[in-house]
Order: C-alpha cells, then sequence, then structure tokens
C-alpha cells in the first residue's frame, strides 16, 4: 500500500508540474507611444520655467538633451496654436486666452512666446501659462 501512495504521489505531482508548465498569458505590449510632436517636454530632460512679458508669456524650455528636437517641437506648438488662435477650438490647443505664437531658440532649448491679443487679457494670459507650466513639469501635453 505505501508504494501505492508514492505512485499515486508522483502521478499526481507530475500531473501538477505538467499542467503548470505552460508560461502565464500576458498581454500583447501596448503599440508604441509616437509622442505628441508639438510637445517640448517629452524630449528627455526637458524642463519649463515661464517669463511673463509686457504683453503676455513666454514658456522657456531647456533641455540636457536634443536642444534640435525641443526646438523642432517648440515652433510646431507655436505653429499649431496659431493656426487655432481665434477658432473657438479648445481641444486643439492648450492656451484658451486669444493670443499668439511665436518660437525662438535658445541655446538649450527654445522660448515659445505667447501675445496677448487684448492688452486686458495680458495678467489672464500669464497666469494662464504659469498654470499650464505646471502641469508640463510631469513631462507629458496631455490633458
Amino acid at each position: 500500500m505505501r508504494h501505492t501512495r508514492g505512485v499515486v504521489r508522483f502521478v499526481l505531482i507530475a500531473a501538477l508540474i505538467g499542467c503548470g508548465g505552460s508560461s502565464p498569458k500576458t498581454a500583447p505590449p501596448p503599440p508604441a507611444h509616437q509622442g505628441d510632436p508639438t510637445c517640448p517636454v517629452e524630449v528627455a530632460g526637458t524642463s519649463v520655467t515661464v517669463e511673463d512679458t509686457d504683453t503676455g508669456a513666454a514658456f522657456v524650455f531647456v533641455t540636457t538633451g536634443d536642444p534640435s528636437a525641443v526646438r523642432t517641437r517648440s515652433t510646431a506648438l507655436a505653429e499649431m496654436h496659431n493656426a487655432h488662435a481665434g477658432t473657438g477650438h479648445q481641444m486643439g490647443h492648450m492656451i484658451g486666452t486669444p493670443s499668439t505664437a511665436a518660437a525662438s531658440e535658445l541655446p538649450n532649448g527654445a522660448r515659445v512666446t505667447f501675445t496677448a491679443a487684448s492688452p486686458s487679457d495680458t495678467s489672464t494670459l500669464q497666469s494662464e501659462l504659469r498654470m499650464h507650466a505646471q502641469h508640463l513639469a510631469t513631462g507629458s501635453c496631455e490633458m
């Protein structure tokens, strides 16, 4: 009888090992993130600050990574903003205060200067850019 129990144990252990031998099911990897071509902070090593101007404010993007990529994305950000300015289209850009934008190069990045459409909107634009800079500091432009 002892021999029978040993055989039964062996068979049970072998069956369990055989059933557990397959690799666990895993979900397929998510598709590669394409990135936002208008988001300078997605470039590794990039930070953002805001500088007030007499007519609005500017995002200042500096990087320890690829300054050329930051400049390209900053130019695209300004162009996208200007394409949607005045359309009431809030989803296509993040700045809601009526304004125009212009990108310029910095040694280690770029500046995107926003000019309020009306002098009375200057302080609103400055506040809005400071609020957005806090969000951008996370390394994403997703809202």
